[in-house]
């Protein structure tokens, strides 16, 4: 009789056991926390039309958390300039609408302070040639200087466009000179001069050219065309 009569409790005693116990590790099982958002692909570069449509480019944001895994995390997608250079879907699909660059972000749904961003430009379709202005100036190190690259048709691709600056001569290319954020409807893309790297001899001049890369193809403007002078 004893014995039966301590079945039952010593069963029940096991089950709440088990169940604290399951209890307990859950706290061992927690969910990852993301730390950030990745957006890919990096700067990519479209057309804003295909045979008379528009291009698109789909976008992926992928997350990291703190136990260092990455995978998919559920975002809302933006695009800054969504009216004027490119629009973009819920699913992260952005459409070309008119020349320039947006930045394309994806921000978390779970912890909306966590978001990643990339720079998509959208350039004009067919660019078979690029000339860049003013074929020529003179400068100081530490100045501002601006430079204006159109394609064949008059489209002001100057923020599209890869800079590369060479002194003259040689194929050497100089670092001393950086990109700024400003670019203005008239005056083109601003540059910083810096002090130059590698060094050179003043007055040292520059070849300059503007290099459009799209679907595998890229277009320059004359190595030639354009130099820049700096007299110290």
């Amino acid at each position: 009789m004893l014995t039966s009569r301590k079945l039952p409790l010593t069963l029940a005693f096991a089950v709440l056991v088990v169940l604290a116990f399951g209890g307990g590790c859950h706290g061992f099982f927690v969910d990852p926390t993301l730390t950030s958002i990745a957006v890919g692909p990096a700067t990519p570069t479209i057309t804003n039309s295909t045979m008379n449509s528009p291009q698109t480019q789909q976008f992926t944001a992928v997350g990291t958390f703190n136990d260092g895994s990455t995978g998919s995390t559920p975002v809302t997608w933006s695009s800054t300039n969504s009216t004027t250079v490119a629009s973009i879907t819920s699913s992260g699909l952005a459409t070309a609408i008119g020349v320039g660059t947006t930045t394309i972000t994806a921000t978390s749904t779970k912890i909306p302070t966590i978001a990643g961003s990339t720079t998509l430009t959208v350039v004009p379709a067919n660019v078979t040639s690029i000339t860049v202005t003013p074929s020529s100036q003179s400068t100081t190190t530490g100045s501002l200087i601006n430079l204006k690259a159109v394609d064949q048709g008059g489209n002001d691709i100057s923020a599209s466009v890869t800079w590369t600056f060479t002194l003259q001569g040689t194929t050497t290319q100089e670092t001393g000179i950086t990109k700024t954020t400003v670019v203005d409807s008239t005056l083109g893309q601003q540059f910083q001069v810096n002090a130059l790297n590698p060094t050179a001899t003043f007055p040292a001049t520059l070849n300059i050219v503007a290099s459009l890369t799209v679907n595998g193809t890229t277009i320059s403007s004359p190595s030639t065309g354009v130099t820049i002078t700096i007299t110290g």
